[in-house]
């Protein structure tokens, strides 16, 4: 009956809302433990808690409360349960309060209902994620059938667009056979009439200069062969070919850093990068890349995705907690419509798909700096 499946419904939303805050109240019993000040602890207005030792915490504490030894791991959970990162202020920064005295860092994450001593506090916290199904009831069910008659008529609307595409495609194809079927024939022309004044010349009959230049190659654009093209000088009267993206003045470099664990790909990204008037600094996975953003303020970051330690993605969430307009750029070869979303859900402002070549990653740069 319909009753008893609504209470079904509310009971398993219940125990999902139960089941939710299990990470979160062993987190809070781990921090109320006085035996492992040392290693992690509340801060001092206990709004917040601190990581002091990451390789204790992850050989020590995490196997004993959460079943598991990966730091990483852990950081994603605190995500998905809405906890940020704090970042440092500069002042404090520069007094060194974000570092032991060995030089590691301190990791410090912080929750509005996350806090000392409060837990009653913690039923507050929840999960990130979709929402729980509810109960459709009359007037539901009217605004679900008034977007199912949208849906209808966007898809009614998107079927005439491919059509007019396929048109629009079919006429640009044509224009660009006739382009090249011209462009044939003109420099058959060319050739011909070089031909007959080389002829003339030879002949004794003085003929008048003509600057008929004969075609000029078209350049390549992909990775490999942009970075063995050899380098030649411009011997004749004829202009080298425009710069297709201008150079940066002297003196003023964006300063960008590339989160990438390929070696090749760090080697032909920094090559390009520094062609393009940027400095570059490189970390190789997405834990390195949190803690960097953290201390520098870069103008654009290009993100990997697949990364031992922490994926792009989340990495890039993490960030989004305390700097939400530095320019991250993804950087991967899944371009499927599902990634994609996931990518920019987590803060991603762009994505550039690999393999690119030197053109696709200066367009990129010249939309976002």
């Amino acid at each position: 009956s319909a009753s008893s499946a609504a209470a079904a419904a509310a009971a398993a939303a219940a125990a999902a809302a139960h089941g939710s805050t299990d990470f979160v109240k062993k987190l809070f019993q781990m921090l109320e433990d006085d035996n492992y000040k040392k290693i992690v602890r509340w801060t001092e207005h206990g709004d917040s808690f601190i990581i002091v030792d990451t390789n204790e915490f992850t050989r020590e504490i995490l196997p004993r409360h959460f079943k598991h030894s990966n730091f990483a791991s852990f950081v994603r959970q605190l995500n998905k349960y809405d906890f940020h990162k704090v970042k440092v202020s500069t002042a404090d920064r520069k007094a060194g309060k974000n570092k032991l005295e060995n030089g590691e860092n301190i990791w410090e994450f912080k929750h509005p209902d996350f806090k000392i001593h409060d837990r009653e506090s913690l039923e507050n916290i929840k999960r990130k994620g979709p929402t729980q199904k509810k109960t459709v009831d009359e007037k539901s069910q009217e605004i679900v059938n008034k977007l199912n008659n949208q849906v209808k008529e966007l898809r009614n609307d998107s079927k005439i667009l491919f059509e007019e595409l396929k048109i629009m495609k079919s006429k640009y194809n044509t224009v660009i056979e006739s382009l090249i079927t011209m462009k044939k024939t003109n420099d058959a022309y060319a050739l011909q009439f070089n031909n007959l004044t080389t002829y003339l010349n030879n002949a004794g009959i003085k003929v008048p200069p003509f600057d008929m230049p004969l075609p000029i190659p078209q350049r390549p654009t992909n990775l490999t062969a942009m970075d063995h093209t050899p380098k030649t000088t411009t011997t004749s009267s004829q202009s080298p070919p425009a710069q297709t993206f201008p150079q940066r003045p002297p003196g003023s470099p964006f300063h960008v850093l590339l989160v990438e664990d390929d070696a090749v790909c760090i080697q032909l990204c920094r090559k390009f990068l520094m062609k393009y008037g940027c400095t570059v600094e490189v970390v190789t996975d997405g834990l390195s890349a949190i803690s960097t953003v953290e201390k520098v303020k870069y103008d654009l970051v290009l993100m990997d995705i697949v990364m031992p330690n922490l994926d792009g993605a989340t990495a890039t969430s993490v960030i989004r907690s305390f700097d939400s307009t530095t320019p991250i750029i993804a950087m991967t070869g899944n371009i499927q419509d599902n990634d994609l979303l996931t990518y920019l859900r987590n803060g991603m402002s762009d994505i550039l798909a690999k393999p690119f070549s030197q053109s696709d990653l200066f367009a990129m740069l010249e939309k976002h700096l």
